[in-house]
């Protein structure tokens, strides 16, 4: 596509333009190839000009970034150079343009919130399947087109590589792509110039307080998520969680249909069934009940459930009632052998509805947790997390998440300042701390912070490990040693 065409009706100012046929984009210059567009992109730990030469020496035709000096002397060496007060966006709203507008070609579910996105994704993504529709999905767990699955770096992709996701779903004939959409995501303009039929908010508690100055910060960027919507499309919004009612409340300024969904929601949950097997709900909406059984347990995933269902209702599936009885989300209450689930939860309100879950299921069965928290993000949480545990479980073996350049001991530290002493134990090997939560089991056991991953993150490195993998192996071990 021509450069030209690329920049038309954007804030970019050329320093110097030469037009050229621009075969590519990339922001990173190890990738590169001729004939690319090179985005400089200055990030939190790295500045992009200072790769800016590399990636012209590796074929880039233009350089676009923020550093008007810097790109004056690349425009003295006679390199097409363009200026933009907002790179992450502009970089969003190119490559959207460089692969065709593809969002507006599909029917885009955007889903926000800190707990949920990942289960009510999965649940409509079944769903449209079952209904026949041609269906992607984009989320913290995998990337999925109708040809191809590919397992997720980040919950929601950069801007370059989700434009040519959805480029590669619309040459798949995908009709329907359901997206998790993280607050980074919104704040970083990832889903800049993207197109969403319908949304969701799931809830909102505090999380990533690393990066935002507080939970209002945080959820001023959850409601900048709306402006993405189509006029013509439709949001679904918790109104039992307060920052959802926010939502709810605002409806008269948006063009688009909002609807809510909660206990006095337009999509109404009146009664919510536990079942030795899963869950049956009743969700009222327009005069008219209907009963919904799932495999799935727990009340929060009750609001996935409602969520999912409004969603499709609106949508026009029809016969969607029996679709929710064989969810399987990996690392979400994942049953890996009898009485052993693990659980991606690694926020307070996350492992909280896990672990009250587990003991409304097993009333009579002791509960043991397994778990930790991750380096580098809000630490906050961490002596909440200990003292949520030390309130549900019997027993607590608190041990190391993904610690990242931070130190386990001081993390584990944190943890134990609202632990009951009484209850934990301290056991730093992830493994170990399974191993010994397996071999003393006397009930229930939850792992709970990883769920699907299959990394430890230390020191800026990735080590393969998996709690469901983990899990089998100390069984297989103890079978060969019986």
């Amino acid at each position: 596509m021509k450069l030209s065409k690329l920049i038309e009706n954007s804030d970019v100012k050329p320093i110097l333009f030469k037009e050229h046929n621009i075969k590519g984009l990339s922001e990173n210059s190890r990738q590169i190839g001729a004939g690319y567009l090179f985005f400089a992109v200055k990030g939190f730990k790295t500045d992009g000009h200072k790769f800016a030469e590399s990636a012209i020496s590796r074929g880039a035709v233009a350089v676009i970034g923020t550093d008007e000096k810097f790109l004056k002397k690349l425009a003295d060496k006679g390199i097409t150079t363009l200026l933009t007060r907002n790179i992450r966006k502009t970089e969003a709203l190119i490559a959207h343009k460089f692969f065709g507008e593809p969002s507006k070609k599909l029917k885009l579910i955007g889903i926000t919130g800190t707990n949920g996105k990942t289960t009510t994704s999965f649940i409509l993504y079944n769903a449209l399947k079952k209904a026949s529709f041609k269906t992607g999905l984009i989320g913290t767990v995998e990337y999925i087109t109708p040809k191809s699955r590919k397992k997720a770096e980040r919950t929601t992709p950069p801007p370059i590589e989700l434009n040519a996701l959805l480029k590669k779903m619309v040459d798949e004939g995908t009709e329907y792509v359901v997206m998790e959409v993280s607050s980074h995501a919104v704040s970083l303009s990832r889903i800049e110039g993207l197109n969403f039929h319908a949304g969701i908010f799931t809830n909102l508690s505090p999380e990533h307080l690393d990066f935002y100055r507080d939970i209002f910060d945080y959820f001023l960027a959850k409601y900048q998520f709306l402006k993405h919507i189509n006029p013509k499309g439709f949001f679904l919004t918790n109104s039992d969680n307060f920052f959802g009612s926010i939502i709810e409340g605002t409806k008269q300024i948006r063009t688009f249909e909002t609807l809510s969904y909660g206990k006095s929601g337009n999509f109404r949950l009146t009664n919510i069934q536990p079942l030795p097997d899963g869950t049956v709900i009743e969700i009222t909406f327009n005069n008219k009940t209907y009963h919904i059984k799932t495999n799935l347990k727990g009340k929060y995933n009750a609001y996935n459930v409602t969520a999912a269902f409004g969603t499709l209702l609106k949508l026009g599936i029809k016969n969607i009632e029996g679709t929710f009885e064989n969810i399987r989300v990996p690392g979400r209450l994942e049953e890996v052998v009898p009485n052993i689930y693990i659980d991606y939860a690694h926020t307070p309100d996350a492992l909280e509805n896990v672990l009250k879950t587990l003991k409304e299921t097993y009333p009579d069965r002791k509960l043991t947790v397994v778990f930790g928290c991750g380096g580098d993000r809000d630490k906050h949480k961490r002596p909440l997390m200990g003292a949520i545990a030390s309130k549900i479980a019997d027993r607590i073996i608190v041990t190391t998440d993904n610690p990242r350049f931070e130190n386990p001991d001081k993390i584990i530290e944190e943890i134990l300042e609202g632990c009951n002493f009484q209850k934990t134990v301290v056991i730093k090997d992830r493994k170990k701390a399974i191993e010994k939560a397996i071999k003393e089991n006397e009930g229930i056991i939850l792992i709970a912070g990883k769920g699907h991953e299959e990394y430890q993150e230390i020191n800026g490195e990735k080590h393969h490990f998996s709690d469901r993998e983990a899990v089998l192996e100390v069984i297989n071990d103890t079978k060969r040693n019986s």
